[in-house]
């Protein structure tokens, strides 16, 4: 009789539903965070300037970018699930920090250091497993659902965690920062649960810096890959344009003690459009018509500032996440390369170089602060048309090839 161990079918369907729910929480809990309602005003009641407060963004930006790259070779070289368990970990430390900070700058610049290597342990690692589970299982189509459910269980958190920080950081403002930990903690816990897939390819002869070679020339000759990349950037626009919102808010006429509100509003649409994003992969016309139309509403941003307004800045940022979900989930069926974390990581650096903060700064300086959105606007515009015209030469098709093929390309 054979020794292998036969795996029914129900019993591999409970491992990958055991393996979802793991998937869902983790990233659940890892932004469920309630000091994100209030980070920025804690900053500036422990004395920072407004000026000293850009200093620190700008140098979290820096850090997450260099990161990016080296931890992405790390998740393809060693274990993914591993690397999900210390993110969050190494998150949880930027707030410790910043709780005994008071008003020491490098404090809380250490915090943001902490935070960056821990969001860069999990960028193009998350979707490196997921992908490779799927590729497992033979349900590489279902790639764009669970990418969307993942953000939709995301966003739920953080439109939860804003309202409930926003309450907490009312009886005392520090709190809000401390127990922020705790919802790590679980994010951490449930990683710990997720069993890992092998990797599509074998990597065991590739090694750290083979990874990042291997990335940099996929990015280089793979087409595809380029030019979603390309798209990609130009519809994130919006993860530059938010960090002004608060001020818009203000401009508005919006209360402070509604500014948590809409924050959770604003999650709970991008949640919304995330977890129905599956159901456009078909649809082409969708990724163009739906840029098009959140780049009509930022004029009326741009020229409105009300409360009114508010409303289709977020209805603008809504319209185009499930645009991103499905733009990613074409990147993974692009990469043909053994080195898959690597490059979306390398992805995730493009699209964090603060070329946007730093235009849409000097925007608001010349013009004022609604002329970020009109900018914003001319943007996306231009890259959905660009996208549009190119959309023939933008369809992914899922990876194939060898092992061997790769560590004899990546050979010296």
């Amino acid at each position: 009789m054979s020794d292998v161990a036969v795996t029914h079918p129900s019993q591999d369907e409970s491992a990958y539903r055991r393996f979802l729910k793991c998937y869902y929480l983790t990233h659940f809990w890892y932004d469920f965070i309630f000091a994100y309602a209030i980070y920025t005003l804690y900053f500036s009641l422990r004395g920072m300037s407004v000026f000293a407060i850009s200093l620190l963004l700008t140098w979290w930006s820096i850090a997450a970018m260099l990161a990016e790259v080296p931890t992405g070779a790390l998740a393809d070289s060693w274990s993914r699930r591993k690397m999900l368990v210390l993110a969050p970990l190494i998150k949880a430390l930027c707030f410790v920090t910043w709780y005994f900070a008071d008003r020491s700058f490098y404090l809380l610049a250490l915090g943001f250091l902490l935070w960056a290597i821990g969001s860069a342990f999990r960028s193009g690692t998350s979707e490196a497993l997921l992908y490779d589970t799927l590729v497992h299982r033979g349900n590489t189509d279902d790639y764009a659902q669970v990418l969307g459910k993942r953000k939709f269980y995301v966003y739920i958190g953080g439109a939860i965690s804003t309202i409930s920080g926003g309450f907490i950081a009312s009886y005392r403002i520090d709190w809000a920062i401390l127990f922020s930990v705790a919802p790590l903690l679980l994010s951490a816990f449930h990683a710990l649960q997720m069993e890992e897939a092998p990797k599509v390819r074998s990597t065991e002869e590739i090694h750290y810096l083979q990874h990042i070679r291997l990335a940099l020339r996929e990015m280089r000759s793979n087409k595809v890959l380029l030019y979603l990349t390309l798209y990609l950037w130009g519809v994130s626009v919006f993860g530059a344009t938010e960090e002004f919102d608060q001020l818009y808010y203000r401009l508005a006429g919006l209360p402070i003690i509604a500014f948590g509100v809409v924050s959770s509003v604003w999650f709970s649409c991008d949640a919304v459009a995330a977890r129905l994003a599956y159901r456009m992969k078909t649809r082409t016309y969708v990724l163009y018509a739906l840029p098009v139309a959140s780049a009509l509403l930022l004029v009326f941003v741009f020229r409105f500032p009300s409360l009114p307004g508010i409303g289709l800045l977020l209805l603008a940022c809504a319209l185009t996440t499930p645009v991103r979900v499905v733009v990613e989930s074409r990147l993974q069926h692009s990469i043909v390369g053994v080195s898959r974390a690597t490059v979306t990581s390398a992805i995730a650096l493009l699209l964090e170089i603060p070329v946007f903060g730093l235009s849409l700064g000097l925007i608001a300086k010349a013009w004022g602060l609604p002329a970020i959105y009109l900018a914003s606007a001319m943007l996306l515009f231009a890259v959905t048309v660009w996208a549009f015209g190119m959309r023939k030469r933008m369809e992914a098709k899922p990876a194939r090839g060898t092992a061997a093929e790769e560590r004899r390309e990546g050979a010296p």
